[in-house]
């Protein structure tokens, strides 16, 4: 055991233990990199507690937070809901706590193998680590709302990226590129290779996308210049509209062509 496994077993340790003696925490478990068994070096230590709807969650982060301090000092923290991000002295440069707290009644724990991995158990009072099933047609609704938000307006959105390199407009272009390209793109991969995690943005995309499509993704998110975007605009759009050309015959939805509105 390394100095940085035995930082990081004090600090679950304290915490998990700190936590467990609270009557209105139900059941705690280590997620992230952890549910994954992918845990190297930079991975965070991520903490979630299941507790009572009635629980002060100040009460509790104060409890936490002395669990913490008591294996090293908190020299910074920050809040990021669902949860609160720690930062220890002696943890180094990557090592943060994330610290979550779910109330019981919320209608999701993040507790489902499919989107967040097996998760860890610490501590559970009342079989509360059972694996939760996937809602499998409320994710499809919400899949399939930005997928039809998507056919209407990433042909449409193009413009203003296209419109800024126009006007030497290097910063603006970029942030075009990126808000108006990059990410519903990554949002159709996703969709076409990994459903279950569709609105997972830029993470795990080395998981859950085929390495040509991962490698292809990421050619286009490297940027020189104007003249390298534009090219790279170009690829971007066509690779979109494919996607989106694909997944409708992939899918058998009603037919709506690329760019058309789509009524609500």
């Amino acid at each position: 055991m390394t100095q940085d496994d035995s930082l990081r077993a004090q600090i679950i340790k304290a915490v998990s233990q700190g936590l467990n003696q609270v009557p209105q925490v139900l059941a705690g478990w280590e997620g992230g990199s952890a549910s994954w068994d992918a845990l190297d070096a930079f991975s965070d230590i991520d903490l979630n507690f299941l507790v009572e709807d009635d629980a002060s969650l100040d009460l509790l982060y104060a409890g936490a937070e002395k669990a913490l301090a008591a294996v090293s000092p908190i020299t910074g923290s920050h809040v990021a809901p669902p949860g609160r991000y720690y930062k220890l002295r002696d943890g180094g440069e990557f090592l943060l706590v994330d610290l979550c707290f779910f109330r019981v009644g919320a209608p999701d724990h993040s507790l489902d193998v499919e989107r967040h991995g097996q998760a860890v158990p610490l501590f559970d009072k009342g079989n509360w680590l059972t694996t939760s099933t996937l809602d499998a047609p409320a994710l499809a609704a919400k899949r399939d709302k930005r997928y039809q938000e998507l056919r209407n307006w990433f042909p449409l959105s193009q413009g203003f990226v296209r419109k800024a390199i126009l006007r030497d407009q290097q910063t603006e272009a970029l942030s075009a590129y990126w808000g108006y390209t990059i990410k519903p793109l990554t949002e159709l991969l996703r969709i076409r290779h990994c459903p279950v995690r569709w609105d997972f943005g830029l993470r795990y995309l080395e998981r859950d996308l085929p390495s040509a499509a991962g490698e292809q993704l990421r050619d286009l998110v490297f940027v020189r210049d104007l003249d390298d975007l534009q090219v790279k605009l170009r690829k971007a759009e066509a690779w979109g509209l494919a996607l989106l050309q694909d997944l409708h015959e992939h899918d058998q939805r009603p037919s709506v062509p690329p760019g058309a509105a789509v009524a609500e």
